[in-house]
């Protein structure tokens, strides 16, 4: 390569701050070089598990495609030259095209689906979901009660009525890729929702006292909040904290005269209007209509090594006393491996009544988010193969 030429389009990836499923071309132009490229990548073509892996991601690929951004483009349909080519090789030559035509173009749509379902997944979720979930929510279950006006978190004086506690689920895949599709990240590390849990309060100071509470028990531990995920659009903190201390200075500390100083802040809160989202969302489709706090927290989870209680069984059934000290090796290795721990991030979500219900079936519903993700994920992933878009004002949608 001359000492003037760049890889600009893959520069813009590296160091430009774009992704790299937005690059409109690669630079592969041999068998030898694709070869490479995916070994770097992390599939060698040698190797018959990871050809099996590739081409299970690129019928993957091929479905969502066709099923979730094809559906409703009857004129647009795969070439069938490149639906049907099963060496990831010859796609990686066919992107690297300096044609630039529809031939190109469909290759990339392609190999940035599969790019994104190779990421998908999560490995510790994957093989360890139902572990991880059972021992999230376990720290949850002791606090949640039931009472004959409904269910409430924490019990006696301090207990706080709830309208709602939901548990959301893992993303179904397709879910779990559309999202990707819109970050500009692209990698599925940065997915923090695999699993949540939302509580609905009656108003926005018992909101904040869902927040307290699960602090002062522990249910979560705060120095594991990931503080770039954190919003709130729910309450001014910085004019709730003002307010109280106004009325600790004017109020003797008494218990009667505390409960009216809580009744005159859920009033005033309840008047003060919402506040609005940060500058800078990381969703770009981030509603002004949507209220909420939310902040991701990373839990420590500890597994039972599987793989190292199945091989000390083994080695303890082995009879050949020959064999002992090798045993013995290998054993005192396993037992300090018999605990897998990681931590896995998950999201806490508080919303007061009126903001949920806003949310299911105000302006801010998920289904015209949902809409609207389908369409970025659209214009990303096929570019030019649709028709030019025509201008159109912002719509408000909410997070997802």
């Amino acid at each position: 390569m001359s000492s003037v030429q760049f890889p600009w389009e893959t520069l813009k990836a590296i160091i430009g701050g774009e992704s790299a499923i937005d690059v409109p071309r690669l630079q592969v132009y041999s068998l030898q070089e694709a070869s490479d490229f995916l070994a770097n990548y992390g599939f060698r073509c040698s190797v018959p598990l990871h050809n099996e892996e590739m081409e299970r991601i690129r019928k993957e690929a091929i479905e969502f495609l066709e099923s979730k951004l094809l559906k409703d483009e009857p004129s647009l349909s795969i070439p069938p030259e490149i639906r049907g080519q099963t060496d990831v090789r010859q796609l990686l030559l066919w992107a690297s095209s300096k044609k630039r035509d529809d031939h190109q173009r469909w290759t990339c749509t392609l190999l940035r689906l599969m790019h994104t379902i190779a990421h998908g997944p999560s490995h510790f979720d994957e093989q360890f979901g139902e572990q991880i979930r059972s021992q999230i929510l376990q720290r949850y279950a002791p606090h949640l009660h039931k009472t004959d006006n409904g269910e409430v978190l924490g019990d006696g004086e301090d207990s706080i009525p709830l309208v709602m506690f939901e548990i959301k689920r893992a993303k179904p895949k397709h879910s779990l890729i559309m999202k990707l599709l819109h970050k500009p990240e692209n990698v599925a590390a940065d997915v923090f929702d695999h699993i949540g849990v939302r509580f609905v309060t009656r108003d926005r100071y018992d909101a904040l006292l869902v927040v307290r509470y699960l602090r002062s028990h522990n249910v979560f531990m705060f120095a594991n909040v990931k503080p770039s995920r954190s919003r709130n659009t729910l309450i001014d903190l910085d004019w709730l904290r003002e307010q109280t201390q106004r009325l600790q200075e004017r109020t003797p500390p008494d218990p009667y005269e505390e409960s009216g100083m809580v009744r005159a802040l859920r009033l005033a809160l309840e008047a003060m209007p919402y506040p609005g989202p940060p500058e800078k969302s990381s969703n770009p489709f981030s509603s002004r209509r949507y209220h909420s706090m939310q902040f991701t927290c990373r839990q420590m989870i500890r597994i039972q090594n599987p793989y190292a209680t199945s091989v000390v069984a083994k080695m303890e059934a082995l009879p050949s006393e020959s064999e002992l000290e090798l045993q013995q090796v290998l054993l005192q290795d396993l037992e300090r491996e018999k605990e897998i721990r990681f931590f896995f991030p998950y999201e806490i979500q508080i919303m007061d009544r009126k903001s949920y219900e806003q949310s299911r079936y105000g302006m801010a519903a998920h289904s015209k988010y949902k809409r609207r993700q389908l369409e970025s994920v659209k214009r990303r992933v096929l570019g030019d193969l649709l028709p030019p878009q025509p201008p159109s004002g912002r719509v408000d949608l909410p997070v997802d």
